[in-house]
């Protein structure tokens, strides 16, 4: 998953209890490890976190159910994002760790996704190892 570094920080801290995203290639589901790419400056695979309850639906009724969860970690610049997209995912983080270092891409032959890409099973395993 393609974050700038300030969310992904967020995310690593504990801050950050859900990610918002919009729906884009496949769906991100419970028990998915997401790996977090900083964009630049950052531009490396930086921390994981696993996907817990998610919630596909527009974004205005994700609205909704973020209001009744409380105090998740999402903003107006979360919220903005999503803004438009027919449907939007609204992710819980499990647990969270970050990586031994920053993970360039290009070490792994991989590109940096839009918004998030399914890996393929070796690439996966590869991270696995090395995060």
């Amino acid at each position: 998953m393609s974050i700038k570094p300030k969310f992904g920080e967020e995310i690593l801290s504990g801050f950050k209890r859900y990610e918002l995203r919009r729906v884009a290639a496949g769906l991100i589901e419970p028990g998915d490890v997401v790996y977090l790419y900083f964009t630049r400056p950052i531009a490396a695979v930086v921390g994981w976190f696993e996907a817990g309850v998610v919630y596909i639906a527009p974004p205005a009724n994700l609205r909704e159910v973020a209001a009744a969860l409380g105090d998740i970690g999402l903003g107006d610049e979360d919220w903005r994002y999503v803004e438009g997209a027919k449907y939007a995912m609204l992710i819980e983080v499990k647990r969270r760790a970050r990586c031994g270092r920053p993970l360039p891409l290009g070490e792994l032959g991989l590109r940096a996704p839009p918004s998030y890409a399914r890996l393929r099973p070796a690439a996966a395993r590869e991270l696995a190892r090395l995060c």
